[in-house]
């Protein structure tokens, strides 16, 4: 995941620490998971088109928190050094 190295680069160029994109990565866990929860539980029903609109909602959903947690994971596991190491 070399292009997130980079993008993580520039943020810390822009004043933006590894804590702050790691803070807003959760902000988007939070948003996407509490979209999630509240689609699942809506029992009404929308009839078929809708229903199946329902449905392709929630895997971009789940891939979404799948994708943002990945990168979570991946950040975290770079040392700040390194991050530094790579601002020169």
């Amino acid at each position: 995941m070399d292009w997130v190295e980079v993008l993580l680069k520039k943020s810390c160029d822009k004043t933006l620490t590894k804590t702050e994109v790691l803070h807003s990565l959760f902000h988007m866990i939070e948003v996407n998971e509490n979209t999630l929860n509240h689609i699942q539980l809506d029992s009404r029903d929308f009839g078929p088109e809708l229903e199946e609109l329902k449905a392709t909602e929630i895997r971009d959903l789940e891939f979404h928190l799948k994708y943002y947690r990945g990168l979570v994971n991946y950040i975290s596991s770079i040392p700040a050094n390194r991050i530094l190491e790579n601002r020169t």
